[in-house]
């Protein structure tokens, strides 16, 4: 084989190999992504909150804390619901629902498994201040948002 047949053959394989490469570079690029915005694909959960796992029955509302201790307040002991945030975000938890009770109350961090339950039965109680709640979604920092109170009786 001569030089100039060799020099061919290797170009030949250069082109081979780089537009191989990108063809299957971009072959799985596109099924990653297309996977990624699947309507099947589970949505990324947030971590540490989603380890805190919230419980609602008809009496009260709990949450198992991942160090194992369990928060609760009984729904007719509720007294004020308000939302906490920080500027500790996105790294560290910086929303929480504060659940007053008379005798108990719960911190629970917004991610928390059950939290999208937890806003549609606190947005039941008569009053709840949909628009406290909207404003504490975009805060960054340090505030409290009183989202419902008991009436006075």
């Amino acid at each position: 084989m001569t030089a100039l047949g060799i020099l061919v053959l290797a170009l030949l394989a250069y082109l081979a190999f780089h537009y191989g490469t990108r063809f299957l570079t971009s072959w799985f690029a596109n099924r990653a992504v297309a996977k990624a915005l699947s309507p099947d694909t589970p949505r990324t959960r947030l971590d540490p909150e989603s380890r805190f796992v919230i419980h609602l029955s008809e009496t009260e509302v709990s949450c198992n804390r991942p160090d194992g201790t369990i928060e609760s307040v009984r729904w007719g002991d509720i007294q004020k619901v308000e939302v906490l945030t920080n500027s500790d975000g996105p790294l560290l938890p910086d929303v929480f629902w504060l659940l007053h009770g008379t005798e108990k109350g719960c911190c629970i961090p917004q991610g928390a498994t059950g939290d999208s339950e937890l806003l549609d039965r606190l947005q039941k109680l008569p009053g709840f201040n949909n628009q406290a709640f909207i404003e504490s979604m975009g805060s960054t920092q340090e505030a409290l948002f009183l989202c419902w109170q008991k009436p006075a009786s």
